[in-house]
């Protein structure tokens, strides 16, 4: 079994790892500013884990809590890691914690795009065919048109409007 470490501000024991990993994982238009990412482990919705296999860093899932979900905005595994099936067990040990969950990709565009559709849909994610933006996290980029993702099964409207709604006022809140 896996265990996390929550990360409550930068001077967490692992907050270092968890944020090399971040930066690599992730292109500039979906990571947060660097004040954002400090100032964002203050907010009690969120969750900023290091998911590790004994003593090891096997990867990282910043998640926010809201009333009958979760919220998957980051999520990654330790890249000299990759391949080894850490990914799956990461979701499903988070999965099993949380009644639905949500997420987004990117649009499929790329082999890499539907290898990770795949990958998300062979735990259990339903594709849900809302058009849906994610608001930029940095002036002068574009909101990213992105695909969403839940789990265990398709959100209705009224659910997909709340989470659009929570995603715009709470967890891209400056």
């Amino acid at each position: 079994m896996l265990t996390t470490k929550r990360i409550t501000g930068s001077e967490s024991p692992w907050f270092a790892e968890v944020d090399a990993l971040y930066e690599t994982a992730f292109p500039l238009h979906e990571k947060r500013e660097p004040d954002s990412k400090v100032s964002v482990l203050e907010n009690d919705r969120y969750n900023l884990l290091a998911w590790l296999d004994g003593e090891q860093f096997v990867g990282m899932t910043g998640s926010w809590d809201f009333d009958g979900y979760s919220y998957i905005e980051h999520f990654a595994v330790n890249s000299a890691l990759r391949s080894q099936g850490y990914g799956k067990r990461v979701l499903g040990e988070f999965l099993q914690r949380q009644p639905l969950t949500i997420l987004e990709i990117d649009p499929l565009t790329s082999d890499i795009a539907h290898k990770r559709l795949r990958f998300y849909q062979s735990l259990g994610f339903r594709q849900n065919g809302y058009p849906h933006f994610h608001p930029s996290y940095h002036q002068g980029i574009d909101d990213h048109a992105l695909i969403v993702l839940s789990y265990p099964q398709a959100i209705d409207d009224v659910q997909y409007q709340h989470f659009n709604q929570h995603l715009g006022q709470v967890v891209m809140a400056k």
